[in-house]
């Protein structure tokens, strides 16, 4: 293929990535209103929307007529016209769900697993969850299978470094474990990064935000600029780590006073959420922090507790004038949070604008 040939076939993709982003974010969109938003001539959405249809991506919607000529045709994203796995992956269970293309949750299935299981335990369990979910599924529908799971890890080559508090799992392969028994392509996150997508896509959250995840552990998926913020070593956010009392208890991490050993021996949820607050004013003083979204299952059994503590600690330790006011909220995503962010990015990924 010439240059020329290569450039218009990458434009064509370009522009369908595009129109295909704005009916998902607008929930449905006419020929006429997706010009105008994309800034493509109507000719050339009329093209592409051509193209769509045979793919069954699409249903057409005819309105009625408000008036004189030719009522409205709308355009929306079908569901059913593709489907994306997302799982999470903790220290004592697993959760794997199936989304449709527009990021509803079409089923679930999730399970325990044993005191210090090892990589084939967990790939076995999170494979026959994916095998559950599929049964009776398109394979043509399928985009891929998104994990989160604890860190640290490297979300590019999809290994596990060392797992907190999972003795054995050291350098594990799991993204291509996973594929290898799926026969799946799979994206492998940390649990907080996937969750901090879940809170930003398919619309980009301008608000610096840390995604707080309160659970088996402590961690933070941080939104910065729209984006989720993952490092050059794609472990940023292992705030559970931060030390706030250097003569504390000893945290599996190997050092003292960490914010997660400390809040784990707390007496009471609101000594443990005071402790969580006073670790989440420097991450606020650190990055300038606008917004605090709780999640996990703590967070579920005394969310209003936990977001009442944090806020007035935070208001205790940084008395900043009202224009640098920090919102602290319980994400309505409770659970599924990880899962259903890690689905997302695979739903990212079909809709991305290919480079």
């Amino acid at each position: 293929m010439t240059e020329t040939g290569a450039n218009l076939r990458r434009l064509r993709r370009h522009n369908r990535a595009l129109l295909l982003g704005y009916i998902l974010r607008e929930g449905g969109l006419s020929r006429v209103e997706l010009a105008q938003r994309s800034g493509l001539t109507q000719q050339a959405v009329s093209k592409i929307v051509a193209d769509l249809l045979p793919e069954r991506l699409l249903d057409v919607e005819r309105q009625a007529a408000a008036g004189v000529g030719k009522p409205r045709t709308l355009l929306r994203l079908r569901p059913e016209a593709r489907c994306a796995l997302g799982a999470q992956l903790d220290r004592d269970g697993f959760l794997v769900l199936r989304t449709g293309l527009t990021g509803e949750v079409e089923e679930v299935v999730e399970g325990s697993l044993p005191l210090g299981f090892d990589p084939e335990q967990a790939v076995a369990a999170l494979a026959d969850g994916v095998r559950t979910l599929l049964a009776g599924v398109d394979p043509e529908r399928v985009l891929g299978l998104g994990v989160g799971t604890v860190g640290p890890l490297d979300h590019h080559a999809g290994r596990l470094r060392d797992a907190t508090n999972m003795p054995g799992w050291h350098d594990v392969p799991l993204r291509d474990l996973l594929a290898a028994r799926t026969g799946l392509p799979v994206i492998l996150d940390k649990n907080t990064n996937a969750a901090a997508f879940a809170h930003t896509w398919p619309e980009e959250t301008p608000a610096a935000t840390a995604v707080v995840l309160v659970g088996t552990g402590i961690g933070v998926g941080l939104l910065i600029d729209g984006r989720v913020y993952r490092g050059p070593r794609t472990n940023a956010g292992e705030f559970g780590h931060t030390t706030i009392a250097y003569a504390g208890p000893r945290c599996a991490c190997g050092r003292r006073g960490c914010v997660e050993v400390l809040h784990q021996t707390a007496a009471t949820p609101q000594d443990a959420a005071r402790l969580l607050g006073i670790g989440l004013a420097d991450l606020v003083q650190v990055l300038d922090l606008e917004r605090i979204v709780l999640f996990g299952r703590t967070i579920r059994a005394a969310g209003e507790v936990y977001r009442e503590t944090v806020s007035a600690q935070l208001h205790e330790l940084l008395p900043v004038p009202h224009w640098q006011r920090i919102d602290v909220e319980v994400s309505d995503l409770d659970e599924e949070a990880v899962a259903l962010g890690a689905a997302f990015e695979v739903l990212a990924g079909f809709y991305a604008d290919p480079k």
